[in-house]
């Protein structure tokens, strides 16, 4: 008897505890300021724009080691996303994709995500090392062969008009299996 008298009054003080602490409070909007656009979302800046690129597959078969492309990047929700667009092609397949780039206000650090039309996404962190004039972007993926990926582009700013970039995807997060190696250049469209 006492267990069951225990047990329901153990449910009843759960039960208005969780309900006190569920009880919404009244937001007063007119108190929350939009915070200052993060300085370090100016980096992107040199990406702004429309880009042709070609590179080459180092580990590809000989009829698909070439590949071309085009890419555009403009800034959207006031200039505090980088929204982009890229073609990519060889002899034997293309896709194109879309994606955004921003800083993540709290964990102070570049986010991207990218989407392509095979269905399959990558998303990331990057870091901008000024001293190199470089971008290291870190991703996890699926894979153009449609299995998990862990890869890395790395692109330098050798001038306003011109980018070099390799990217290297692994199978495992451990980066001891290279899945493909892409190795390349962008130019600016004028």
């Amino acid at each position: 008897m006492f267990t069951k008298i225990a047990k329901t009054c153990l449910f009843c003080l759960v039960i208005i505890s969780g309900g006190l602490g569920c009880t919404a409070k009244n937001v007063d909007l007119s108190t929350m300021q939009r915070p200052a656009r993060a300085p370090a979302l100016d980096a992107f800046d040199v990406f702004v724009g429309d880009w042709t690129w070609e590179a080459e597959m180092v580990n590809a078969a000989s009829d698909d080691k070439s590949w071309t492309g085009t890419s555009s990047w403009s800034w959207t929700l006031d200039k505090r996303c980088l929204l982009g667009k890229m073609s990519a092609k060889c002899k034997s397949a293309s896709f194109s994709s879309e994606g955004i780039w921003s800083w993540h206000p709290k964990k102070h650090q570049y986010i991207w995500w990218m989407f392509n039309d095979w269905g399959y996404p990558q998303q990331g962190r990057a870091k901008f090392n000024e001293a190199c004039n470089c971008w290291c972007m870190d991703y996890e993926s699926v894979g153009l062969d449609g299995t998990n990926s862990f890869g890395r582009y790395i692109v330098t700013i050798k001038d306003n008009d011109t980018l070099d970039w390799n990217m290297t995807e692994w199978a495992d997060p451990f980066h001891t299996v290279t899945k493909m190696e892409l190795k390349g250049t962008y130019k600016r469209r004028k």
